[in-house]
């Protein structure tokens, strides 16, 4: 993740742990299962970009061979 992700991530956990003191502890609950997905949801696509990324090299030097 970049910073600014890494930041609001960290951010919204704090605003978890200041919900968990004042005993709104549904509310701190699903601040942070939107952090878990945000955090999964990134992985996936910088995993998916590079997936990308590779097979446009393979298929560049496929049709540099070809050529």
């Amino acid at each position: 993740m970049d910073s600014r992700a890494v930041t609001a991530v960290n951010t919204a956990m704090g605003v978890a742990s200041y919900l968990d003191g004042i005993a709104e502890r549904k509310r701190a609950n699903d601040v942070r299962r939107l952090c878990r997905s945000n955090t999964s949801y990134r992985a996936r696509l910088s995993t998916l970009h590079q997936d990308n990324m590779q097979l446009r090299a393979r298929v560049a030097e496929l049709e540099a061979k070809h050529v």
